[in-house]
């Protein structure tokens, strides 16, 4: 599977009043993340994709009308851009999965943002700067197995979202690996993070006993320690266990998720 089937897919957009068909590029990054740069680039691809939106969010109000006139200055008509309110956390994830490609904002990425819709498994591109805001999506494409979402620069960025928009094949490919990578790969492996932590601490501990000075160190990656992948292998395992169990109500009629849980599931 790759998140959502087709008819629940047009079903979805038409609830969220967007196009049943046409190709969705979105972001739903707060809007003070799109420089003019970026926004060019958007709207150079818009035009090489002629039968394609750009979804956005009310992110804040007050951007939407600057915006559309932007984007009309630029040769794409405000149609082409559909905006929706913010909505929460479990909804947001869950209506995610509708999206086509996420166009991220390069000079500062989605963080948060990019981590949510790659879970939703809707994939991104994107491109780096120097400094750290602009690399975070970097590291969770590089992180959940999917280097190829991330660019060189700007050129490049522009070529791969106009090619997965309008290569179904490769677009498939893409996302189909990415669906199946969210549980085979370190990025949403809490269990895997939380002893890599473990152990960077412990280290930066060790470093100050010994009297060492502050400084930037590199620590060894547990998932490269085979009897910790096991030890995290098996607990998430059982973990996996105990929530099939629960969602199949076999634990007596004991646990009642709550609807905005029920979405996520669905979401996952």
């Amino acid at each position: 599977g790759t998140g959502v089937g087709a008819n629940d897919a047009v079903g979805r957009r038409l609830e969220l009043g967007l196009p049943e068909t046409a190709f969705l590029f979105c972001c739903f990054n707060q809007l003070y993340k799109l420089d003019p740069a970026t926004f060019d680039r958007w709207c150079a691809i818009l035009r090489r994709v002629p039968h394609s939106v750009l979804w956005l969010l009310k992110f804040p109000p007050q951007a939407v009308a600057n915006i559309h006139a932007e984007a009309e200055a630029r040769g794409v008509p405000r149609g082409r851009i559909v905006f929706t309110d913010v909505a929460d956390k479990a909804h947001y994830i869950s209506r995610s999965c509708v999206g086509g490609l996420f166009l991220d904002t390069p000079l500062c990425n989605g963080h948060t943002t990019g981590t949510d819709c790659l879970w939703s498994g809707m994939p991104l591109v994107t491109t780096m700067h120097d400094h750290m805001s602009s690399r975070v999506a970097s590291s969770l494409c590089h992180a959940i197995g999917c280097p190829e979402m991330v660019a060189r620069d700007y050129d490049e960025y522009e070529e791969k979202a106009v090619r997965w928009a309008t290569d179904p094949e490769a677009y498939m490919q893409l996302r189909t690996k990415l669906w199946r990578n969210r549980l085979e790969t370190p990025l949403f492996n809490t269990r895997l993070w939380t002893r890599e932590w473990e152990r960077v601490l412990a280290e930066a501990w060790d470093r100050h006993a010994r009297g060492l000075p502050v400084e930037s160190f590199d620590s060894s990656p547990v998932h490269h320690d085979p009897e910790v992948v096991r030890e995290v292998e098996e607990a998430n395992a059982r973990d996996e266990a105990t929530r099939g169990a629960l969602m199949a109500g076999q634990l007596g009629g004991a646990v009642t998720l709550a609807p905005a849980q029920c979405a996520q599931a669905q979401a996952a």
